[in-house]
């Protein structure tokens, strides 16, 4: 039986891999208020200092990944991620993420006795056809009630829903993150697979799908542990279905954008969509750029290559009836090159660092064209096990061999069984301004099973290693270099860990985005430095609400 570790190709212009666009449209539910308990420890000092209770009743509080006991200890490797976003691990449910409260407020809805109960009010109120409420049981398994409560004063009960105690469980949204006992300051990684916090499906009834939800209430119903409710996500409901799977294929100066129709059919007035190199994203009554009237493709002429575009479209049902918009991000000459040789063996290695070297590592060659230099480079692939391997074993690295430049950081999968886990990352820096010829290595080890190279335990599909370059004229003309200066808003970019804001006294608010849409960092009032030290690297919107009322809004990255 296996034992539980210990904690530790051909040439193709394209844009394919940047943006995952999935059927569903999940949203977080931000909390307003209704949070009774802070049971995070976070920041520089003692666990008591910036906690007021427990999760479990003896002492045991959650810890973000921020924690010192003081400015000398040494940075956690585990821990909730610094800023509140929960990117949920189900694989049915790829894309939802969480967004918890302050870690320096309550953060919690901590119910310690039978029929405990709060609510939590939503400040973005919406109708769904599934909550997600994502919590854990301290000292033990426990039960709650859940009612759904709507705009209309009616509401929908869920009776007897089990909430898992924080250690074992499954269905997990994310785990090892780690405790703290508060009463003395004594750390526990957890092994790096606990705590865990666990995601929990609310099926909206149909009579109820139109109803806009306000807010949840939730009872603790029984005996056993004590719930901690954290933060809600649903899947947006809206009658008239949106497209699907948009892709875009680019040459140079033109892009063709395709989308898959919608599962309730094409719609009765055929398409809208709206496209701009700014991210900030249309609303209801945004004037389209176009319409498509019948079939689900369009091209776009004339566009500037390198330059990023922002691409919606949404299904018009009628009556000014319509669906989300869904959003693809693009670049004119952007170039892929695909690893089909056969399958990438990974390599044991217990602890790879962007150091460490392997013996069989995939190699792919993109050929810039004359005249033009790297400006950005994206990698897709997916990983999969075998024999007795898991998802969470499997580890690997993006090396521009060419110049010897890695990514900033080794990366994983997760899951403790076997399946097939996807990478994407977009924005990655390690081959800008090469010219000609470059190549790239795909590192890949495991953590368990045998020695040296092989395909057992875990390996990279075939056909699945693909890298994409953006590509940009080598030399800018003046008045286009003057008017990118004169667009800038935040600096460096890229960064390390902190953004400086232009004229912070002038921005009401600040807003990160990833180039799904999912808001990572909120910051109302901000201050000239923006600390981003908790998100990963890769390719950031950057949109800055002014006190005049205009919004500004700009790409960045971080290393």
């Amino acid at each position: 039986m296996k034992r539980k570790l210990f904690p530790f190709a051909g040439l193709v212009l394209s844009s394919m891999f940047t943006t995952q666009i999935y059927a569903q449209d999940y949203q977080p539910l931000l909390v307003q208020s209704g949070f009774n308990a802070d049971v995070i420890a976070n920041g520089v000092g003692s666990s008591a200092s910036s906690t007021n209770n427990d999760v479990d009743g003896v002492s045991y509080a959650f810890v973000s990944r921020d924690f010192q006991l003081t400015a000398a200890s040494p940075a956690l490797t585990y821990g909730l991620p610094v800023n509140g976003i929960i990117n949920s691990v189900v694989g049915s449910t790829s894309g939802l993420s969480y967004q918890m409260a302050s870690y320096s407020s309550n953060n919690s809805l901590r119910l310690q006795n039978t029929n405990d109960n709060g609510t939590l009010l939503f400040s973005n109120p919406l109708s769904a056809s599934t909550v997600y409420m994502l919590a854990t049981g301290g000292s033990g398994d426990c039960t709650v009630n859940v009612d759904v409560n709507f705009t209309d004063n009616t509401s929908q009960t869920f009776t007897g829903i089990g909430i898992t105690d924080w250690y074992y469980g499954s269905n997990y949204a994310i785990q090892g993150i780690g405790r703290i006992n508060i009463t003395n300051d004594n750390l526990e990684s957890g092994y790096g697979t606990d705590p865990r916090l666990y995601q929990i499906p609310l099926i909206i009834n149909p009579t109820n799908l139109s109803r806009t939800i306000k807010s949840v209430t939730v009872t603790k119903s029984g005996t056993g542990g004590i719930p901690n409710i954290f933060a809600f996500a649903a899947d947006a409901y809206n009658p008239c279905g949106a497209p699907t799977n948009i892709t875009a294929t680019t040459t140079m100066n033109n892009a063709t954008l395709s989308w898959a129709v919608p599962a309730s059919g094409a719609p009765s007035s055929g398409y809208q969509y709206y496209y701009s190199t700014s991210p900030t994203p249309p609303t209801a009554t945004t004037t389209p750029s176009g319409v498509v009237p019948s079939g689900n493709s369009v091209t776009l002429n004339s566009l500037t290559t390198g330059q990023t575009y922002y691409f919606w479209v949404r299904s018009s049902c009628g009556s000014s009836s319509y669906s989300f918009w869904k959003m693809k991000q693009f670049a004119p000459g952007q170039i892929s090159t695909t690893y089909t040789i056969g399958d990438i063996n990974t390599e044991y290695n217990f602890g790879p660092d962007t150091s460490t070297s392997t013996n069989c590592a995939g190699t792919v060659s993109v050929n810039v064209p004359a005249g033009y230099k790297i400006v950005s480079t994206d990698v897709s692939y997916t990983m999969t096990t075998a024999s007795n391997g898991w998802m969470s074993e499997q580890r690997s690295l993006l090396v521009c061999s060419t110049n010897g430049t890695a990514e900033s950081s080794v990366n994983s999968g997760a899951g403790q069984n076997g399946g097939t886990f996807s990478y994407n990352r977009t924005g990655l820096t390690i081959a800008n301004n090469l010219t000609g010829t470059v190549n790239f290595d795909l590192r890949a080890w495991r953590t368990y099973g045998g020695s040296d190279c092989s395909t057992d335990y875990n390996k990279v599909d075939n056909g699945t290693f693909t890298v994409t370059i953006t590509v940009q004229p080598l030399a800018l003309a003046t008045s286009e270099v003057n008017a990118k200066e004169k667009e800038r808003i935040a600096y460096p970019n890229p960064f390390i860990d902190t953004l400086y804001i232009e004229k912070a006294e002038n921005v009401n608010k600040a807003v990160i985005t990833d180039p799904s849409g999912i808001v990572v960092k909120t910051a109302e009032n901000p201050s000239s430095s923006l600390f981003l030290g908790g998100i990963k690297s890769g390719m950031y919107i950057l949109t800055l609400t002014m006190k005049d009322g205009s919004v500004k809004s700009m790409k960045t990255i971080k290393k």
